[in-house]
């Protein structure tokens, strides 16, 4: 079970743009008069949760002035026990006209105003002790909240019927791919507010983990002309500013963000399925579009990191690859015995291999080189042939086209770090590069399985690199199971392998619920790949396979060790 991150309930029905919608609604219930100043903050928590007509029934608790400056948008301080009212104090002195209403619980996590979700390490609204307050006086004769807190005071209940995953979309640093950002939205958030506020997170990225390791295509000065238009299952933006100068290159990738991240919220309403973009009221028409300005697909995409091909040692040192479960087996080149681990870089380029905790790699077909170092325990190519690899208390990152003479060949240390700038500390005992190469998932001590983002930076020396990498607030700790190998499946999702047991694991990226998949107790390790079969490693020997991802395994026939998927 996810520890961190919210507890989110299954969908019970699914909306016509394909989100997941609930049954279960809240209906706020209006200030009962003469209600006392405690039973008013209880009725506002309830009722700001329902995000009805601009949440108006909670502004009917407020002062005029109140309810004018209170403008949470989508932020909000989520309880896992709370949030309760503690204390009520009245002036020492005179007529109790005013009055001061303490609120205490357990955080379990903060929502900033874009959505970006982070699990809270202190309190909730300023340094640990600082409980939020509520400011009331009397106007009328009744008690009305004259200042509140600047977010929503959420109980884990009501968070999960008022907020869903959505994802936004940046490029990673050499702008080729897409790369998913989670979030969370409100359920009932009109389709003009989700869309602005969305477009507003792509122009604005939040400042959250992937920060540092994505960029966005929009040019700092753009701004966003009236609200984002939805007319069957286009959705009209109109922009200003910077962008209007921009190439067609870089409005192609502005097009490619808007899309994948405004495609399916039509909050109930159509689905988005395609974008049309305005530049100051005139509309921009890509590339080989026939004068149309609707774009339904784009040149960009997430990396899914799909390969039928996968590799895999036999029992005489030989490196073969398969093409697809029922593919014969090809010989490669003999590498020797007594690996325990290998990986081929994406492109199949390279090949990286670990025996009796010693690093090897070289080109496929051709030599392996031994690398600096020792007590290497796993390994993972990026899209750019960086092979990264743990070595318990550290992580270091290895150029595959370089010679291990040369600087440049030589293991760098990675800095990891968590959300809010700590150094994250080992054993880090297994890792692996989404095929964005961006985000990467590392178990830490054998029980936590962390996402953490790459962010690359430029040394103080001329031609030096630098790197860190910063750990989502999402993780997953293990209660009755060891994490002893983890894959990506997709650019969504990772599988993990697990003793005793063994278990096998699906797991979101975004904190969504996980998919136990039925093992077979002869499961030593596993690999996957998109759109193709799960494949498990045998401790003595042997792989099999599952297409389904529900248990169906089936045996290849012959002596094999150490499958692996290219990256």
């Amino acid at each position: 079970m996810a520890s961190g991150g919210p507890v989110l309930s299954y969908a019970v029905t699914q909306g016509p743009g394909a989100q997941s919608q609930h049954y279960q609604q809240i209906y706020p219930q209006s200030p009962g008069n003469g209600w006392a100043p405690e039973e008013i903050v209880r009725g506002f928590l309830t009722a700001s949760a329902s995000f009805a007509n601009h949440q108006q029934v909670a502004r009917e608790y407020m002062t005029p002035k109140a309810s004018r400056a209170w403008n949470p948008n989508w932020s909000a301080i989520v309880f896992s026990n709370g949030p309760n009212v503690t204390s009520v104090t009245y002036p020492a002195t005179g007529p109790r006209k005013s009055a001061l209403v303490e609120v205490s619980g357990t955080v379990q996590a903060n929502l900033s105003g874009s959505g970006s979700y982070a699990v809270a390490s202190a309190s909730a609204t300023g340094p640990p002790g600082i409980p939020p307050t509520f400011d009331l006086v009397k106007v009328g004769g009744q008690w009305r909240i004259s200042e509140a807190p600047s977010k929503l005071l959420l109980a884990s209940d009501l968070f999960k019927f008022d907020y869903q995953l959505r994802n936004l979309y940046f490029f990673d640093p050499t702008s080729h791919y897409l790369v998913p950002d989670p979030i969370y939205v409100p359920l009932q958030a009109t389709p003009t507010d989700l869309m602005n506020g969305l477009v507003h997170d792509l122009i604005t990225p939040p400042i959250d983990w992937l920060l540092g390791a994505t960029r966005t295509a929009f040019p700092d000065g753009t701004t966003r002309i009236g609200d984002v238009a939805l007319d069957g299952g286009t959705a009209a933006i109109s922009l200003g500013g910077a962008i209007t100068k921009a190439s067609d290159d870089v409005l192609q990738q502005v097009s490619a963000q808007l899309l994948w991240t405004l495609s399916g919220s039509g909050q109930g309403g159509p689905a988005v399925q395609s974008v049309e973009l305005y530049l100051n009221g005139k509309p921009w028409i890509p590339r080989g579009s026939q004068e149309n300005p609707v774009q339904h697909q784009s040149g960009y995409h997430p990396p899914d990191g799909a390969s039928r091909s996968f590799y895999y040692l036999d029992g005489a040192g030989n490196l073969l690859r398969r093409d697809g479960t029922a593919g014969k087996p090809v010989k490669i080149a003999h590498v020797g015995t007594g690996y325990t681990q290998i990986a081929v870089s994406p492109q199949s380029h390279y090949l990286a291999a670990l025996r009796g905790g010693a690093l090897y790699i070289g080109p496929v077909g051709g030599k392996l080189v031994k690398r600096n170092g020792t007590g290497y325990t796993t390994i993972s190519w990026d899209p750019d042939d960086n092979l990264w690899a743990t070595t318990s208390d550290q992580i270091v990152m290895v150029r595959g086209d370089a010679r291990p003479n040369d600087p440049q060949g030589q293991p760098i240390t990675v800095n990891v770090t968590d959300s809010d700038g700590n150094q994250a500390t080992g054993p880090f005992t297994a890792l692996r590069v989404a095929p964005d190469g961006v985000r990467v998932a590392v178990i830490v001590g054998g029980t936590d399985l962390n996402f953490g983002a790459i962010e690359w930076q430029a040394g103080a020396r001329a031609g030096q690199v630098m790197m860190r990498i910063v750990f989502s607030p999402f993780n997953v700790i293990a209660t009755d199971t060891t994490f002893g190998a983890v894959s990506w499946y997709g650019p969504d999702n990772v599988i993990t392998y697990g003793e005793p047991g063994p278990t096998l694991t699906e797991y979101p990226v975004n904190g969504g619920s996980s998919t136990s998949i039925p093992p077979l107790p002869r499961i030593k390790s596993i690999t996957a790949s998109w759109g193709s079969a799960l494949v498990a490693g045998q401790a003595k020997g042997g792989m099999m396979v599952d297409a389904s991802l529900t248990g169906s395994w089936m045996i290849i026939p012959g002596k094999s060790f150490s499958p692996a998927y290219p990256g």
